[in-house]
């Protein structure tokens, strides 16, 4: 049976919403801000919240809902000033203004004690809410973070951010993240509107505010220092931590080295590391696969060896 029926026109249609696939997309307020998220699973099942990279979006985890969502009930949550979530309502930014705005989205959706799986920015915020409320997380899995990242993997990022204020197509969005990601199997063009929206006067801007603040900043002669301090601390928090931990790196990552990754590992009391192979810093993006594998037999060992 067709989708759209022959007999519909298309004038009656609401607009078309970007539902991930085998899932749902919703909003909810939160302590007055308004949160997007996406949702695989249902409650009953085991929990796991799933937050994303700086600069990225709840999409990065699609792949990852889809695989789980018959034994596990996914939350995967725009964070504070990305994608179409509200900014934090602190004025300040950094790792605890993040995390404090994670234990009343757990509330919200039942879980009181879940598996965290934090991508870059979201692996920080969530060794954070561990550190502060250990009682809600049972296990993390960091995708691509540590305690020490690379300096010109970051200054990579942050220049590609910075460098691109809008643009004039999606088209051109997509040769501009080619350019940046030319080991990315393929950009999709109909795909950037989850990570880009459009202004009133035409031009597509990134769903986040860090381009904006990295301009701003460079403008008052400021440095980029801002990143390092995010970090400050982390290193203290992850070896306080009392779960388990899966450290995933990607293969060919310029953020986060080997040795960074061997660090910490080291560090964390009971952790322990995987590749995940042909993929950069994006892990979950540039191998979805590899990423659903390895979390998966985490997932698996976590269940067979402990209550989560």
């Amino acid at each position: 049976m067709s989708a759209e029926p022959d007999n519909w026109d298309p004038d009656d249609l609401a607009p078309r919403h970007d539902v991930p696939r085998a899932g749902r997309s919703g909003f909810v307020l939160i302590e007055g801000r308004q949160v997007h998220y996406l949702e695989w699973g249902h409650r009953g099942l085991p929990p796991v919240l799933c937050l994303h990279g700086g600069r990225q979006t709840a999409y990065m985890f699609e792949g990852l809902g889809e695989a789980l969502a018959a034994a596990h009930h996914l939350v995967a949550p725009d964070l504070p000033s990305h994608g179409d979530s509200d900014p934090a309502l602190s004025e300040e930014w950094g790792r605890h203004v993040i995390a404090a705005t994670i234990p009343p989205l757990c509330a919200t959706f039942g879980f009181d004690r879940a598996v965290f799986v934090g991508a870059s920015l979201g692996g920080i915020t969530s060794i954070t809410v561990a550190a502060s409320h250990p009682e809600l997380v049972a296990a993390i899995v960091l995708i691509d973070v540590g305690h020490r990242l690379e300096e010109d993997g970051v200054r990579k990022i942050m220049d590609f951010m910075g460098a691109h204020e809008s643009f004039a197509s999606l088209d051109e969005a997509a040769a501009e993240i080619a350019k940046y990601l030319p080991h990315r199997r393929e950009v999709r063009r109909e795909s950037l509107t989850r990570n880009l929206r459009r202004r009133k006067d035409g031009r597509w801007v990134w769903k986040h505010s860090f381009g904006r603040r990295y301009r701003e900043q460079a403008a008052r002669g400021g440095d980029d220092g801002d990143w390092r301090a995010v970090l400050a601390g982390l290193d203290r928090d992850a070896a306080g931590l009392a779960c388990p931990v899966l450290v995933l790196r990607g293969s060919a990552s310029d953020v986060l080295s080997n040795a960074g990754a061997e660090e910490v590992a080291a560090l964390i009391p009971d952790a322990r590391l995987a590749t995940v192979s042909n993929a950069g810093h994006l892990a979950a993006g540039d191998n979805p696969e590899s990423t659903v594998s390895l979390v998966r037999a985490f997932l698996d060992e976590l269940r067979n060896g402990q209550s989560v």
